[in-house]
């Protein structure tokens, strides 16, 4: 897997600052490549965090090594100097100008404040759920249902049941876990939520799938996910709404013109 990595993550350690005090591992035509280089590599790509050093020194070295070599024959080519190559320097600074100046906005802005103010947001717009853990049997027919259904009544086991008759394979004992009424169809929620625990239903359930017999287990009140859960995705939607906040402060501010644009019967501009 290492080596496959090769000038990937050479392209990744060609742009690795040297520190000051360092140890001098190999030179390409002169230039060093400092220890301290492949280190930060290593520290920073996940698939290399937990390995020892001396298990990857090699092909990381080697990585280096080609990029110094790369990096000189393209210099020497002068693909520099093409037209093509400074449109896409152009393009790419661009790019990076705006990357950065969107990161630096966002970090001002998104103050652990504002996180916990769309934290508390989220937990009033999504009030703890009902949820229940249940067991089911899905069978084709409900003649089929009804027969598995006395054979309850006479003290059959239902998870024997379920492993031997349900169409729903690779359930243990027919085991749904828990869920809340709007991940299972109508029907089916409809039906279980009425049952309390150890109880299955009297008569076959149609939806859909097929025809079910329920047993149901706990009910329970879903837990809402605690700040420190939600506080990546919460970062996320906050970035978000800065950007969104920036661009339209800027469209406000900017005179704005779109000239009129007719496209022909295959989509194309006339």
């Amino acid at each position: 897997m290492i080596k496959k990595m090769g000038l990937a993550l050479a392209m990744i350690a060609a742009s690795t600052s040297v520190q000051a005090k360092d140890v001098v591992v190999a030179t390409v035509d002169g230039e060093k490549i400092m220890l301290s280089q492949l280190e930060k590599v290593k520290k920073t790509h996940p698939q290399l965090k937990s390995v020892a050093l001396r298990e990857v020194y090699k092909p990381l070295l080697e990585s280096f090594i080609n990029t110094k070599l790369l990096e000189k024959a393209a210099a020497n080519s002068k693909i520099q100097e093409t037209s093509e190559y400074k449109e896409a320097l152009n393009e790419a600074t661009k790019n990076l100008t705006i990357k950065m100046y969107l990161e630096g906005q966002v970090k001002k802005l998104q103050t652990k404040e504002k996180l916990m103010a769309m934290y508390d947001q989220y937990k009033k717009d999504n009030p703890p759920k009902d949820e229940m853990q249940a067991a089911h049997i899905l069978v084709k027919t409900e003649e089929q249902a009804k027969d598995l259904i006395a054979k309850l009544d006479k003290g059959a086991d239902f998870g024997e049941l379920a492993d031997q008759y349900s169409e729903n394979k690779g359930l243990p004992g027919g085991d749904l876990g828990f869920f809340s009424r709007e991940l299972m169809v109508p029907e089916f929620s409809e039906a279980a939520f009425k049952l309390k625990e150890g109880e299955y239903s009297k008569a076959p359930v149609k939806t859909s799938f097929g025809w079910h017999i329920i047993k149901a287990g706990k009910h329970r009140l879903a837990e809402v996910p605690s700040f420190e859960e939600m506080e990546n995705e919460l970062m996320s939607a906050s970035a978000s709404q800065v950007v969104e906040e920036i661009v339209k402060n800027l469209s406000s501010k900017a005179k704005i013109v779109k000239n009129a644009v007719e496209f022909d019967k295959d989509g194309n501009v006339k």
